[in-house]
């Protein structure tokens, strides 16, 4: 037991220890994230670990994380976990973002922690206040549960390319194994307390559209089946037709002058500058006589 114990252990150090390579796309304004974000956004992480290397590859996807803003939620719950984040995150702990990590199972962690890392902030459109209210509680009533190995690996064993077994086959033993009903991993406890609430996350689509229509599914009609929260991974809310994203380095604080922007280097231009360019040298070589044309004014 012990010894298990210890080889999980060392699995684990490796596969949250970070790559060196990592390239940060665009710098984070902590304050306007702070300003824009909302209770129940989803935030998307493209990670920095080995297993966020691995879970990118599996899922041809920049996103390999994913957790749930709750906001100051925890300090206000009676559970008194929420002294301590109090005094471990001081006034950081009023911008708390709900996540199941490998290492440390389902936490909070401050919004902060974030601000190096590329990130997509996805908003559920539409939904009721009752019920984000309901999708909070219910991510929150998690906090302490442990993170599902088991179901990371069967998923990665079901999104594996090489596989003798066909992709209907697969889904099914997927399913078929046992896991522990409070242990989780990060999407598919945000996927869970959505459609608890009836808020749809990635529709399954029929075999044929010749099904869709007949019996009135998605997108024809109001009728939706909808995959299963275990195989919902962090891209989905990304790709889903329900989430809104929300830029908030740059459009959600209004109009933009690229006018006013000053290039170091200006981009080289593509076929459409080199064409107006070409147009307006005919144009300029016209009116001045060139290419064996008449002076302007003469006959």
């Amino acid at each position: 037991m012990r010894l298990n114990r210890a080889l999980s252990d060392a699995v684990v150090r490796f596969l949250t220890r970070d790559v060196p390579n990592y390239q940060r796309r665009i710098p984070n304004n902590l304050d306007n994230l702070k300003k824009h974000v909302q209770l129940g956004d989803v935030i998307l992480v493209e990670g920095k670990s080995r297993l966020s290397q691995i879970i990118k590859y599996l899922t041809q996807s920049s996103w390999s994380h994913s957790g749930i803003y709750v906001g100051d939620r925890l300090l206000d719950a009676p559970d008194p976990r929420g002294r301590l984040f109090r005094d471990v995150y001081a006034e950081e702990a009023r911008h708390l973002v709900l996540e199941a990590d490998l290492a440390c199972g389902v936490s909070a962690v401050p919004l902060s922690k974030y601000t190096e890392y590329n990130i997509r902030v996805c908003r559920p459109y539409c939904i009721s206040e009752a019920d984000i209210e309901h999708v909070v509680d219910d991510v929150v009533a998690h906090v302490g549960d442990q993170y599902d190995q088991r179901q990371l690996l069967d998923l990665g064993r079901y999104l594996t390319p090489f596989s003798l077994l066909p992709a209907r086959w697969r889904r099914k033993v997927f399913f078929s194994g046992e896991s522990d009903s409070r242990a989780v991993i990060c999407s598919s406890l945000i996927a869970q307390a959505f459609l608890r609430v009836r808020y749809p996350v990635m529709p399954m689509l029929p075999a044929s559209m010749r099904e869709e229509q007949q019996e009135g599914l998605h997108p024809w009609g109001p009728r939706m089946r909808s995959v299963h929260p275990r195989l919902v991974l962090p891209r989905d809310f990304d790709l889903s037709p329900y989430f809104r994203i929300v830029k908030f380095n740059s459009v959600e604080e209004g109009p933009i002058d690229y006018r006013a922007i000053e290039w170091i280097e200006s981009p080289r231009p593509g076929p459409r500058a080199k064409l107006d360019a070409r147009h307006s040298q005919a144009v300029t070589s016209g009116r001045s006589g060139g290419s064996g044309g008449k002076p302007e004014g003469k006959p």
